[in-house]
């Protein structure tokens, strides 16, 4: 796969290969009666055109995975990394027992790859996803509308699953069984379109501020602290769900006092996640919080890190184990702050 030195270096079209990813997949004629009662969006509004945004959490509200979730064919398909996944996957299965749904990992089953919007537009590509679904759908997946209150615009086929990724840099993650996948790779290997290594795709998740976890921060944070809500990724007027009363009592009570934010750095520097950050007040130094994600390219490294949700950019913020690495924090590209839902309107 290509390296590349910074993010502002990509071409225009591009695709990354997705293979620190994981693919569950819920079949059975309970599993969107379970999985309503697994995780923070309502599946029953989960149409045959959408995927959303999603956190899967513990009965103490803490986030085991995030990622996207869609409908293929009879099954419901959570898309993850690798690590959360395995997490997720082992309890969903500890409670699927009582139901009758068959919850499998189902990554060999589908290869992962994200593909810029001008990728996808682009002629021979675009000439491929039309073998793979149909021209009209494709049309309208690339030249539509994007993310509608949380819902992403999707297509399926036999073949698999196109949706949009909601990132910065606006492209589409696709899901192709075998067959596509062979074709796709054969596209690849004539080099018309450049295919990246999926910490290219970390990165630009990291620009995006889409938080994962993965090792200790797996169910250290509840979903509002790594902004699943500012991706509308929580249903808050939906049922019963894992978590769900102290996701909801986070926010009816104003508890959260944590948000993500993204750093770049103009180097390629050493940094793991659960790294200390600090952060300067006056002439001092303060531990902030948390590195969450890490992505180092050539000659730059993104992360983001879990800190006090008043964060600006105007904040100077320095790694705790190497303080000479100073950074300020990139601007959200959305907005944290959480409207009124018609569970407080009722509750007035």
């Amino acid at each position: 796969m290509t390296s590349i030195a910074a993010l502002q270096d990509l071409p225009h079209e591009f695709m990354v290969k997705l293979s620190n990813t994981m693919t569950i997949s819920l079949v059975g004629e309970q599993a969107d009666s379970y999985l309503q009662g697994q995780i923070t969006v309502n599946i029953n509004k989960l149409d045959a055109n959408t995927a959303r945004h999603f956190a899967h959490c513990d009965n103490k509200g803490k986030t085991w995975a995030t990622g996207y979730v869609t409908r293929h064919l009879n099954k419901l398909l959570l898309l993850t990394n690798d690590d959360a996944g395995s997490h997720s996957l082992a309890q969903l299965n500890k409670y699927g027992v009582f139901s009758k749904v068959d919850i499998v990992d189902d990554s060999q089953a589908y290869s992962a790859h994200f593909i810029s919007l001008d990728a996808a537009k682009s002629d021979e590509v675009k000439a491929l996803l039309e073998q793979l679904f149909s021209g009209d759908k494709v049309a309208q997946l690339v030249d539509g509308d994007t993310a509608d209150k949380g819902m992403l615009p999707k297509i399926e086929s036999e073949h698999g699953v196109a949706l949009v990724a909601n990132t910065t840099r606006k492209g589409i993650v696709v899901l192709l069984d075998e067959n596509g996948t062979k074709r796709l790779n054969a596209l690849i290997e004539t080099k018309t379109v450049v295919c990246y290594s999926h910490v290219v795709f970390d990165a630009i998740q990291i620009e995006s501020v889409h938080a994962l976890v993965r090792g200790e921060a797996v169910a250290e944070y509840v979903p509002q602290m790594i902004n699943v809500h500012a991706l509308n990724g929580i249903d808050f007027d939906k049922g019963c769900y894992m978590g769900q009363e102290v996701v909801a009592r986070t926010r009816f009570l104003g508890k959260n006092k944590r948000a993500a934010y993204s750093f770049k750095l103009e180097e390629k520097v050493d940094i793991k996640p659960g790294d200390s950050l600090e952060k300067q007040l006056g002439e001092n130094w303060r531990i902030a919080g948390k590195v969450l994600n890490v992505a180092s390219l050539d000659n730059e490294t993104w992360f983001i890190a879990v800190l006090n949700n008043d964060t600006t950019p105007e904040d100077l913020h320095r790694l705790a184990d190497n303080n000479a690495i100073t950074c300020y924090p990139n601007s959200l590209p959305y907005s944290i702050e959480q409207q009124a839902s018609n569970i407080v309107k009722k509750r007035r």
